[in-house]
C-alpha cells in the first residue's frame, strides 16, 4: 500500500476476527518500532508483543473503560518507555506506537490504541502498575499504551476531506 493511502485509510478498529497475525507481520511491525525516531538516538522504548489469549484478556482489564477491545485482538503491542534513558521517552514511545500502527495498516491489518499512561486500574493501582505486574515489567519503566492489532471484523471508511479539521492547520503563523 502506498504511504498516503495508508495514512488516509487508517482508522481505529475495535473489532477483530479470530485470524492470527502471521509471525512475519509481527516481526515487520516490531521492526517499525525499532526504526522509529528516537530523541538523541537514546532508544528509550521497549515493546512486548502479546499473542496469548489469556494475557490479552488480562490486558483488556487494565483500565475500567477503553481497553476492552484488546481481548478480541490477535496481537497486542505493549509500548514501554524508560524515563531514565531519555527525557522525552514518552514522545519516543508515542512515535514508535504510531509507527507500528502505520506498519500494521500497510500489512493489511487494523489497530486501535489503548492509552495507559495516567489511567487507573482501580482506586489503589495504576493501569501501568497492573500491566507491569502481569507482564513482569520493572516498575521503574512506564507502560504508555497498548496497541491492539488484528484483522478487522468491522469496516470504517476513510474520513472525507470535509470531515477533517482543516481549520487547525496554519502556515507561517497561528
Amino acid at each position: 500500500m502506498e504511504f498516503f493511502e495508508v495514512v488516509r485509510k487508517r482508522r481505529s478498529i475495535r473489532q477483530f476476527t479470530n485470524q492470527p497475525v502471521e509471525k512475519e507481520k509481527i516481526e515487520q511491525i516490531l521492526d517499525a518500532a525499532l526504526r522509529a525516531p528516537s530523541a538523541m538516538a537514546k532508544r528509550s522504548v521497549d515493546v512486548i508483543a502479546v499473542t496469548d489469549r489469556a494475557t490479552l484478556q488480562k490486558l483488556a482489564k487494565a483500565k475500567p473503560v477503553g481497553a476492552d477491545f484488546i481481548a478480541g485482538a490477535a496481537l497486542a503491542m505493549v509500548v514501554i518507555s524508560d524515563p531514565e534513558k531519555s527525557g522525552p521517552a514518552i514522545e519516543d514511545a508515542t512515535i514508535a506506537a504510531f509507527s507500528m500502527q502505520l506498519a500494521a495498516q500497510a500489512l493489511g491489518l487494523s489497530s486501535c490504541w489503548a492509552h495507559i499512561r495516567g489511567a487507573e486500574y482501580d482506586a489503589e493501582h495504576s493501569s501501568c502498575n497492573y500491566i507491569c505486574r502481569e507482564l513482569g515489567i520493572p516498575y521503574r519503566l512506564a507502560v504508555e499504551c497498548v496497541i491492539a492489532i488484528g484483522y478487522a471484523a468491522e469496516e470504517r471508511r476513510a474520513y472525507k476531506p470535509n470531515e477533517l479539521a482543516s481549520n487547525q492547520l496554519h502556515y507561517e503563523r497561528f
